[in-house]
Formats: C-alpha cells, structure tokens, sequence
C-alpha cells in the first residue's frame, strides 16, 4: 500500500507540484496558506529604500514559520530589529512575484476579486508601520492596507482591503509586496500573516 500526504486545501498542486494557470480565477484565490501560491515565482523579491535604513540581516522574511498560525501549520513572520541610526521615511519590503520574469505582468482586471483580505498579529514600534498592497507596474498601488502600532496587536484580527479599481488592474508586476515602514526612529518590529488571499465577495 502506498500512502500520499498532502496540503488539504490543493491536494494535487502539493503533491505534484503543479501551479495553478495564470489565467484561472478559483472564488477564493491564497496568495499565502501554509505555502506561497502566486501563480509566479515562488522567492520573494526584495527592496529598499535608498537610506540604508538597517542592514538587511535585521531584516527577516520566514514564509514557513510554525509559531502559532492562525489556520493550517504555518504562517509568514516579518521582522525588522531597527536602532537609533535609521532614517525617518525609509523602508524594507518584499514582492512576491505575478509571473517567473522580472518585469511580467498578469492581468487581473477580469478576475471578478473585490477583496483582498489576511490575517495579521504582531508588535510593531512607535515609529514603525506595516504595509501590504498590490503595486503597479509603473508606480503607486492600485490597493493598500497600512497600519500602524496602535493598529497591529498580539491577537490575529482580519483585515479587508476592498479592490475598487479592479476594472484597470491590468499591469500587476507583484501580486502582493510587504513592507514596514519607519515614519520616525523605530526599534521596527514583527507582524504575522496568514491566509493572504483575493475573494470575490
């Protein structure tokens, strides 16, 4: 007898590998539930600002931690150990990726999303806030959530971020990026983040 073990909610794409078309709109689509599903490159990309705010080894992205998920065994832990030197306005954040090449796009102008929603709990800094969106290829965001250390607790509590121009999301570079943000000098701080998915209600 031979046994399979797989993620329960995509049983075959685990199992076998195989990524969802680029062009398949399920009602629910995970961006992130216990593993990352961008229909992309599956490595996040990273940036910076040009301020050298901290070193990138303050800087951490686990996309598999196991501490306390809000559902399944694991969730995406963000941190940033920030000092006195950084600079106000400066930021550290990561992109996943919408297709395996740098520079490609996905249309997502007729996926029928009205929402992109997620899970969040941490501690941020006085100084410091979060942000998760979905960028433009050519700049700004299209949707955006951003929140700051009064809005981020020890407790998962969802957040809803209603996609109003959704008609004119044609050029999506990264389905999702992640950042946190000094507005001042910030000690940083940690986030976690789980079921980051669209929906179409």
């Amino acid at each position: 007898m031979i046994c399979f073990a797989s993620c329960e909610r995509y049983p075959v794409r685990a199992l076998l590998g195989i990524h969802d078309p680029i062009d398949s709109w399920p009602d629910i689509w995970y961006i992130y539930d216990d593993e990352i599903n961008t229909k992309g490159s599956l490595e996040p990309k990273r940036w910076e600002d040009d301020s050298s705010c901290a070193d990138w080894h303050k800087v951490k992205l686990d996309f598999a931690c196991t501490s306390q998920p809000k559902c399944g065994r694991k969730c995406v832990k963000f941190s940033w150990v920030g000092n006195v030197n950084d600079r106000d306005k400066s930021f550290f954040g990561f992109g996943l990726m919408a297709r395996e090449q740098v520079g490609g796009v996905v249309d997502l102008s007729k996926s029928g999303y009205v929402y992109m929603k997620f899970w969040i709990k941490g501690r941020l800094y006085q100084g410091c806030k979060f942000r998760i969106e979905i960028p433009k290829k050519s700049g700004g965001s299209w949707a955006y959530a951003e929140m700051s250390d009064k809005d981020v607790t020890p407790n998962w509590q969802e957040v809803s971020v209603q996609l109003t121009n959704i008609q004119d999301m044609t050029q999506i570079e990264y389905d999702i990026s992640m950042a946190l943000i000094a507005t001042g000098i910030t000690n940083g701080g940690e986030v976690y983040l789980d079921d980051i998915r669209f929906t179409k209600e």
